[in-house]
């Protein structure tokens, strides 16, 4: 009876839950929009973005029919007519729909407006001449201020200050009257082409004044459409009873019909979802409902102290700081000195994008402490899971949740402890996993456990776990909040000893896993070698080999007085600098991708602390990502001829309009489908860009390239995703019972570590020994190709001789 009273009880406050987040999804949305309406920006809200599409054709040719008819006429004419010739219609309508939509919802004077809008026509036509006659100088410029600012106004003015500058180009300033007359045309067109507004009148200052407003049936199509977006948009949080079992493909994780009903697979394409239907996946849906039904509870000690940071605006543990970096004051000769005008514009520039940055991490961890803060009471909150269409599992709730970044993992401990004993190894695991999130992770398994016994470490860190925020070591980790946690929980496991319940999720994690799978499909040691799926005493590290690489290439290019190479090796290249690089490499990255991993990179080591030496990011991490591309080298040769095996399938597929389909060694089906897009895009100097609606929506045909590069990382995915789930399936069959996994890391507690980590060799195991992936991969395409074109797929890879069942004496697959 306790047991019924304690489910109805959940049931009631879980719809409570729901209810709330509908109305969150609400607030956020009309708080969104109404910031919209407030800067006079409703073109990018959800209703102004389908509003301008759909005004741009009908106004173009509007405006098309009125030059024509006035390059006939006879006589003196139209001012509107001399101006507005000089841009091309599409051009036009954009600005105009943008400008007038922008101010949809208020009643706006009409001179006012009239006056604004063919200013922005007279900032166009300027702008197309300075751009003609100076094109380089014009794009620097403009590329620098897009970088720097959103304002319309601040852009407008300092291109035309470098226009003028030097008599670059002719800017030519247009009358009051003439800019009047072109906006009221303009108004005119666009309510005859659409119906959208009309002129009416409103008594503003008490004088009666022409306004321009949003006609009854727009006003009526404004609202449907906000109330529809509000329901659509729901802000989903973890449950506080057990998710809804998926049973099918549809219907599974929240309880209620508030909520809108969930797919099990996000995807966009409708034939794909009834393809779905059509599938058996019994290991796919006891995987994903057991993922789903571990439960969790708010870790309180982490909690207290990002509280005690966020309150006192620390910048604690990676949090940032709650207040602005200063903005330098302006040198007192910057008037008369450009060199210290230069300067200090560039410091300025450096505040401003930090300031932004912390911005927007303010606001994910604003997020992440409300949520925890809301659950902190429960003893068991849970994330209802969805797949994507390789079926890789995603929590549906944001923000708080186990896949998110390091500070939201720490605030979460499984609900459902397992206790520590001599028999189960939890404490060796433990060990090892405080060991792992400081940092200490390239070492023997052995020396990470020593390290977390080491006497000395032992001392600082019962510390850090008695006062947290007058001992700050903590904060030198690799993952500052996560080893937190470690310590509280290692040290009460030290004063208890065995017998302690630990609620920690512990983490094995694989060896640049998307190597780790190429290795296993080619039978390659020499790559299985790189990436601990060959036995080794030791770990091997692929990142810091060729990071080592780097280093001493990075000498001899020094020696010859390369620039920036002693700035490189003055500042370290560290593996985390070559990781990225690596693992992309996997799933199809390319050089000018590295170029991006080395610049945040570099960002993630300023935010710890590590400030580089270099004045601009971009051309010294240009020149180091060449390095690193050519310093991998060799070491991924089973990657690259795996990759440039299937996208050679993706091709002949591609060639004849197809979809490219597999079923993957769970059951799970995967379907591949990139449709070409004819988009032309109609961009105006200042005002953004659109897509014309008569030339948007997807063609019949399919975007070979899109399809060849994307078969590579969506395979890997779809294998890695079936070997999760076979891990999960069979290491519940042994009793584990909470799972904390992250594609290519997993979870649970430290006593269960050891028959997670036997569970996951054993599931690898079978994915490479029971069937050659690449060959089914191979037949199931075959069969969705005419006879004809069989011979046009290329013969099957040779393998090599890696012995998969060796897996289950590699201690460092999953570490």
């Amino acid at each position: 009876m306790t047991e019924i009273f304690k489910n109805i009880n959940e049931y009631v406050d879980e719809v409570e839950h729901e209810e709330e987040m509908i109305r969150l999804g609400k607030q956020r949305v009309n708080k969104r929009r109404h910031s919209h309406v407030q800067r006079e920006e409703e073109s990018v809200t959800s209703y102004g973005k389908v509003m301008v599409s759909q005004t741009i054709r009908p106004l173009a040719q509007c405006i098309q029919t009125y030059l024509e008819s006035n390059a006939e006429s006879i006589g003196q004419p139209q001012k509107a007519f001399t101006k507005l010739r000089h841009v091309e219609p599409e051009i036009s309508a954009l600005i105009t729909a943008k400008h007038i939509i922008n101010t949809i919802t208020q009643h706006k004077p009409l001179t006012a407006t009239a006056i604004s809008l063919g200013g922005k026509i007279e900032t166009e036509i300027a702008l197309q001449n300075f751009k003609n006659l100076n094109p380089e100088l014009y794009e620097a410029v403009k590329t620098d201020l897009d970088k720097r600012s959103w304002n319309y106004s601040y852009k407008r003015r300092k291109l035309r200050e470098s226009a003028k500058r030097d008599d670059v180009a002719e800017w030519e300033e247009w009358d009051t009257n003439t800019k009047l007359q072109l906006g009221i045309r303009l108004v005119e067109l666009m309510i005859e082409a659409t119906g959208m507004i009309e002129m009416g009148v409103e008594v503003i200052n008490r004088k009666r004044t022409k306004i321009i407003k949003q006609t009854a049936k727009t006003r009526e199509w404004i609202t449907n459409r906000n109330s529809f977006n509000e329901l659509l948009n729901p802000e989903y949080l973890p449950t506080v009873m057990p998710p809804k079992q998926w049973t099918s493909v549809t219907g599974g994780g929240y309880w209620t019909k508030e909520l809108p009903e969930l797919d099990l697979v996000k995807q966009k394409n409708k034939i794909f979802k009834r393809e779905l239907e059509n599938f058996d996946m019994p290991e796919v849906y006891n995987a994903v409902n057991v993922m789903q039904s571990t439960g969790f509870k708010i870790n309180t000690f982490v909690l207290d102290v990002m509280k005690h940071a966020w309150d006192n605006g620390e910048a604690m543990g990676g949090m940032p700081p709650t207040k602005d970096m200063p903005i330098p004051n302006k040198p007192h000769d910057i008037d008369t000195n450009p060199v210290s005008r230069k300067e200090w514009k560039k410091q300025a520039v450096i505040c401003h994008t930090e300031n932004s940055r912390m911005f927007s991490k303010r606001l994910l961890y604003a997020k992440i402490l409300w949520e925890a803060d809301k659950f902190k009471d429960y003893t068991n909150i849970y994330f209802p899971l969805q797949l994507d269409f390789r079926g890789r599992a995603y929590c549906v709730p944001a923000f708080l949740n186990y896949q998110g970044i390091s500070g939201a993992k720490a605030l979460l401990s499984f609900s459902h402890g397992k206790e520590i004993t001599e028999d189960n190894s939890g404490g060796f695991w433990l060990a090892v996993h405080g060991a792992n999130v400081w940092g200490n992770d390239k070492v023997t398994l052995e020396e990470r456990a020593q390290w977390s016994m080491d006497e000395d470490n032992m001392a600082w860190i019962r510390r850090v776990a008695e006062d947290p925020i007058s001992n700050r070591e903590w904060e030198d980790a690799d993952s500052p909040f996560q080893f937190l946690a470690w310590c509280d929980e290692w040290i009460r496991f030290q004063n208890e000893g065995y017998g302690f319940i630990s609620y920690l999720p512990v983490a094995i994690d694989g060896s640049c896993n998307g190597l780790q799978l190429y290795s296993l499909m080619l039978k390659d040691k020499e790559a299985g070698k790189l990436v601990n799926v060959v036995p080794s005493d030791k770990p091997q590290d692929i990142y810091q080999l060729v990071a080592d690489a780097v280093t001493e290439r990075l000498k001899d290019e020094a020696a010859q007085g390369k620039e920036f190479a002693q700035l490189w090796l003055d500042y370290g290249v560290k593996r985390s600098t070559t990781k990225r690089s690596i693992m992309t490499i996997c799933y199809g990255s390319t050089r000018y991708s590295c170029t991006d991993f080395v610049v945040e990179d570099l960002t993630k080591r300023k935010d710890k602390g590590e400030i580089h030496p270099f004045e601009d990011m971009f051309k010294p991490s240009i020149y180091l990502a060449g390095i690193i591309w050519e310093s991998i080298g060799d070491n991924l040769k089973s990657a690259r001829k795996g990759m440039a095996y299937l996208q050679s399938i993706a091709k002949v597929v591609a060639k004849e309009q197809l979809p490219i389909h597999w079923v993957t060694p769970v059951g799970f089906p995967v379907y591949q489908s990139y449709p070409e897009m004819k988009s032309k895009r109609v961009k105006a100097m200042l005002m953004g860009e659109v897509i014309k609606p008569r030339i948007k929506e997807e063609t019949d045909k399919t975007d070979k390239l899109r399809m060849s590069n994307g078969v590579a990382p969506n395979f890997v995915h779809s294998l890695d995703s079936a070997a999760m789930i076979r891990t999960v399936n069979i290491a519940n069959k042994n009793g584990v019972k909470n799972f904390c996994n992250v594609h290519d890391s997993f979870g649970t507690t430290a006593g269960d570590v050891e028959m997670l980590s036997a569970s996951l060799k054993e599931a690898f195991i079978q994915t490479f020994t029971e069937t050659d992936v690449l060959k089914e991969f191979k037949e199931d395409v075959k069969s969705q190709l005419p006879v004809d074109l069989h011979d046009k797929l290329p013969e099957e890879l040779e393998k090599g001789d890696l012995d998969v069942q060796l897996l289950r004496e590699c201690d460092y697959f999953f570490a």
